[in-house]
């Protein structure tokens, strides 16, 4: 089972981890943002704040994609023992 965009061979379980990853960065991008709010008072806190919720809601989607790439990969090794015993079964039929 290949990721949707070809025939590049891409399990589905490394593309869901890759964009684990990605929103990981894009969270450690955040949180380095919002320590660079130089805005004082009760709006820069707000601003760091909001920021900071972005990030931990990046994360938090992270850790699903984690948990998702980790039952995607399960069922890939199904399917592909699957397909291996049916190729298999199809070389005791034409032998």
């Amino acid at each position: 089972m290949t990721a949707p965009g070809g025939g590049d061979g891409v399990p589905w379980s490394r593309s869901v981890r890759a964009q684990a990853d990605n929103l990981r960065e894009q969270a450690g991008r955040l949180r380095a943002g919002a320590d660079a709010v130089t805005l004082l008072g009760a709006e820069g806190t707000a601003l760091r704040q909001r920021i900071l919720t972005h990030a931990d809601r990046a994360e938090t989607a992270a850790r699903s994609l984690e948990r998702a790439a980790e039952a995607l990969l399960g069922h890939e090794a199904v399917l592909a023992a699957l397909a291996g015993r049916r190729h298999y079964g199809d070389a005791d039929r034409t032998g």
